[in-house]
């Protein structure tokens, strides 16, 4: 997990999926971990550069080009569902 968070600055973003995350990478390619997404949201807290969205998606603030009530748009071209919950 260490390499990750040297590495952060290259994920746009992680999705869970059922009792795995998907790692997603500014370069486009994708890595598929055997942990949940609430590991990573632990792991990733020191770091504070990201935010949980959605049940599903767990985001990084730098990639956020922009936002509206119901979604997240991010720098890639990516739209992100915002959850009630979280919106501000």
């Amino acid at each position: 997990m260490k390499e990750h968070l040297s590495d952060s600055f290259n994920i746009t973003h992680l999705e869970a999926s059922v009792n795995y995350t998907i790692f997603h990478f500014k370069d486009g390619h994708r890595e598929i971990h055997a942990y949940t997404l609430k590991k990573y949201e632990n792991d990733f807290s020191q770091t504070q550069a990201f935010s949980r969205i959605h049940r599903r998606f767990l985001v990084n603030r730098k990639f956020i080009a922009s936002h509206n009530e119901c979604e997240v748009l991010l720098s890639c071209g990516k739209r992100l569902p915002l959850a009630r919950r979280r919106r501000v």
